[in-house]
């Protein structure tokens, strides 16, 4: 049988000290006792502790790994911006660790313990449909390895942590926009989880929009998809059910706008003649249905490369500041990203 490779929480164990003492030991930080410092590096070396990458690292004081932690591995949106992240650093010689929560924030908490233990030289990270807090962003943090928050992100944070965004409400404002003024009376609108952040700006922008053209923004026609594609099918059986039906829906991505397609032709629907689909997030695969799919498109690609350019920024910032003998003062940066509406068949 084979045996269970030696892990970063084994010399915290048999050394009777923290897993953060131990990470900053073995990426040399100058905050470790030289005593502390030996011992771990002894121990290491003697249980076999990923030798090879130990002995590079101590070299080069760096991984040239990156983090990158994503929401839904099937989601082409993020499969676009790895894309682009990986347009900017692979030239610069850094390889990708990609690792993704399945929208839980368990596993997204134990994504980042992974790369802590891996000696990452940074983290990109968009976060799980159901995290509220950011502990295990500031634990990374401590470890002195930046972050970068990617399309996901806590509004009311208050670590500096770089964003690289759309205007949500704005998105959502533009896609309802387009089915008022191609003719559409009743709009429904097809939200995520209630307490995400995107997406209840996405429903602001519904809402503003309806309001600003006199519809109705009435209850019954904004459903919650509370655990995105997989309650699709209830959220459109409550709008169908309906005494005066919707003419058009717009969902709030267009993984969700694609379940609803293939439900609503499941029914014998007609689409736009009966109802009008829209989305939001630009994914290609929105040309190969049929009809094609009308969306809001998300510059995936540039927002991975932004994000990269801004970690590298911040990786260089420390690294200058720690040369220098200065104190590091990280600010927080929000870059936005336009948006663009892609108008098709569905509507």
């Amino acid at each position: 049988m084979k045996s269970r490779k030696p892990t970063i929480k084994d010399i915290a164990r048999r050394l009777d000290i923290s897993v953060s003492t131990v990470s900053r030991a073995l990426r040399n930080a100058d905050d470790i006792n030289p005593v502390t410092r030996r011992k771990v590096l002894e121990l290491a070396e003697k249980i076999g502790y990923k030798k090879s990458v130990l002995a590079a690292g101590l070299a080069s004081k760096k991984s040239y790994l990156i983090g990158v932690i994503i929401p839904e591995i099937t989601v082409p949106f993020f499969g676009t911006v790895i894309m682009g992240i990986e347009e900017f650093l692979k030239p610069l010689g850094y390889d990708l660790i990609i690792l993704h929560s399945d929208e839980n924030v368990t596993t997204e908490s134990d994504c980042i313990d992974l790369l802590i233990d891996r000696q990452v030289d940074g983290i990109m990270i968009s976060l799980s449909m159901n995290t509220k807090e950011d502990d295990h962003l500031k634990k990374a943090m401590e470890e002195e390895i930046p972050v970068v928050i990617f399309d996901r992100y806590l509004p009311d944070s208050i670590l500096p942590i770089p964003r690289v965004i759309i205007d949500d409400f704005d998105a959502g404002y533009q896609a309802t926009n387009h089915l008022i003024n191609k003719g559409y009376k009743r709009i429904a609108f097809i939200t995520g989880p209630v307490d995400m952040f995107i997406s209840q700006q996405r429903q602001e922008g519904y809402v503003r929009a309806m309001e600003r053209h006199g519809r109705s923004t009435s209850a019954d026609l904004i459903v919650p998809a509370t655990d995105l594609r997989r309650s699709v099918g209830t959220a459109l059986d409550k709008l169908m059910v309906l005494k005066n039906r919707p003419d058009a829906i717009l969902a709030f991505n267009d993984p969700i706008a694609f379940k609803l397609m293939r439900l609503l032709h499941k029914r014998e629907i007609k689409i736009p003649k009966e109802v009008a689909v829209m989305g939001i997030s630009g994914d290609d695969m929105g040309e190969l249905f049929y009809p094609s799919l009308t969306t809001i498109a998300q510059p995936a690609k540039d927002m991975g490369y932004w994000a990269a350019n801004l970690l590298k920024d911040r990786m260089d910032a420390m690294k200058k500041a720690k040369d220098e003998g200065k104190v590091f003062i990280p600010m927080s940066i929000q870059k936005f990203l336009p948006i663009q509406l892609i108008q098709r068949e569905s509507t």
